[in-house]
């Protein structure tokens, strides 16, 4: 028995965070732009899919969803009104209260896209300081997700020695440990939605 003389109480243990980065491997199951996308842990299971929002019950307004394992909506990213721009909900709702984050692409060249994420409050283009900024080329499914200084995740090819040509219907996301893995995964679907 724990004795404290001021008669506190012993403190809560605390859950220490991953101090490892994880991985992910995405999948895209149909050839041709707008294939679902599955996202699978490093066992190998099924842990997230990249899917058409309207098949995942978010009607006809187009866009993508997040779903979780077992078919749960957890993020829908939709277009904004100007293109470039787009705005990410929890679930399949579309109220503003209810978003998680705004979007907007800021350089789109063939061999580098840059797109600028800003969190509420601060979810204003006017705003010029992004919360995230998402850099990559999605052809090659490479993608840095930065947040100030430092590196939140990245996504990669898988790469095999001796392997000349690279499949570009599967990679790797890597997130770095203290970082928001649904938030991660919403802006990685964001990022490669029209790929």
């Amino acid at each position: 028995m724990d004795w404290r003389p001021d008669g506190a109480a012993p403190p809560v243990p605390v859950a220490a965070a991953p101090v490892v980065p994880v991985d992910f491997t995405v999948v895209k199951r149909r050839l041709g732009g707008g294939g679902d996308m599955e996202v699978r842990d490093a066992s190998g299971g099924l842990a997230f899919r990249f899917v058409a929002a309207a098949a995942a019950g978010g009607g006809g307004g187009g866009g993508r969803a997040l779903l979780d394992a077992a078919g749960g909506v957890l993020v829908t990213v939709r277009s904004g009104e100007v293109m470039g721009e787009w705005q990410a909900f929890r679930g399949n709702s579309l109220d503003y209260k209810d978003i998680i984050y705004t979007a907007k692409s800021i350089s789109v060249c063939s061999n580098r896209n840059e797109v600028h994420v800003f969190m509420p409050p601060r979810s204003n283009f006017q705003d010029t300081k992004a919360s995230y900024r998402l850099i990559g080329n999605t052809s090659r499914r490479a993608c840095t997700i930065i947040s100030g200084d430092s590196i939140v995740s990245q996504t990669n090819l898988l790469y095999k020695l001796k392997k000349v040509v690279y499949s570009t219907r599967k990679f790797r996301v890597t997130i770095y440990p203290g970082n928001d893995t649904l938030l991660v995964m919403a802006m990685v679907m964001n990022f490669f939605m029209e790929k």
